[in-house]
């Protein structure tokens, strides 16, 4: 496992750096330990491209809520036949039914973090498709971060950290890489079915999800701790 030190040392490194080249350094510098969470309701089809071609060993963890769209569950399944992907599907340790309506907090640790937290365990590295301009709580997403998750250190590794929306949808249709069916139906950002909006035009890119509330996150990206210059702080 790298050091805090380590970690800002690679980040130097790297910087300006395309995300394949940020995922290759992962794969090669965390063998058998790193792993990539995709939804498939986003950017996040970029990199589980890019990984088809880098190493199909690398896990590649979708959290099924069991509140997924039904295109979800289809594209998600074309998508890992087409690729061969190394799919690992999480699921939630209990049903807490439509928690959602009065709790949506909950409904997501119990939903999303808490199966993540428990896959967790035995890897170092864990790479995602969170970018800066998605929304204000994640402006400050850095290519990678060290954090402790259930007392335990994992670096975070954002290879589209300085890539924008545009980018990616560059990227997409330059490698004609498949894309979740509801992005052409008003949908910038898919997650589950009750807490999904499609969005109006100049919204935010993750405006539909949980509209009408001050929820922005499900938590996958902020219940574990990251370490800034010595110190621990919330992510």
């Amino acid at each position: 496992m790298l050091s805090l030190t380590e970690v800002r040392e690679h980040a130097r490194a790297l910087r300006g750096a395309t995300p394949d080249t940020v995922l290759t350094w992962a794969v090669e510098t965390f063998p058998r330990k790193v792993t990539l969470t995709v939804s498939f309701g986003g950017g996040g089809v970029v990199l589980a491209h890019l990984i088809s071609r880098i190493d199909r060993t690398v896990p590649v963890m979708f959290l099924d809520t069991r509140f997924h769209f039904p295109e979800t569950y289809a594209f998600k399944e074309r998508f890992v036949r087409q690729y061969g992907l190394n799919l690992v599907e999480l699921h939630p340790l209990t049903d807490p039914g439509p928690l959602y309506r009065t709790d949506p907090d909950r409904c997501c640790w119990i939903r999303k973090v808490e199966p993540l937290e428990r896959a967790l365990v035995g890897f170092d590295a864990w790479i995602s498709a969170v970018r800066p301009d998605q929304s204000d709580s994640r402006s400050t997403t850095e290519l990678l971060e060290y954090h402790d998750v259930a007392g335990r250190p994992i670096v975070k590794v954002f290879p589209l950290a300085h890539w924008s929306r545009t980018d990616v949808w560059r990227y997409i249709r330059e490698n004609d890489v498949p894309y979740h069916p509801l992005l052409d139906q008003g949908y910038t950002s898919v997650g589950c079915w009750p807490c999904t909006r499609p969005t109006t035009a100049g919204e935010p890119e993750r405006a539909g999800r949980w509209a009408g509330t001050t929820k922005t996150e499900c938590g996958l990206h902020t219940f574990s701790v990251k370490r800034r210059a010595g110190t621990w702080s919330t992510a």
